[in-house]
């Protein structure tokens, strides 16, 4: 028997979201385990995903401004 969790992760992010999730790690903001929250939980919880997501990467870009070449 499979949770409504596990199936969820079946079905993939998508790619836009799959690379804010990087950026996120990347940027010291998220963990893998946030991220494996995410996509376990991202379908049933789009729209609250989709806040988070924006409100922790404008917080990573105010504490870590990018460098400008």
């Amino acid at each position: 028997m499979t949770s409504m969790d596990e199936r969820n992760v079946t079905k993939p992010l998508p790619p836009k979201i799959e690379k804010r999730l990087a950026e996120l790690v990347q940027m010291g903001e998220f963990d893998r385990g946030d991220v494996n929250h995410c996509r376990t939980s991202y379908w049933s919880a789009r729209d609250d995903w989709h806040t988070i997501l924006i409100d922790c990467y404008d917080e990573a870009k105010r504490r870590k401004p990018q460098e400008t070449s």
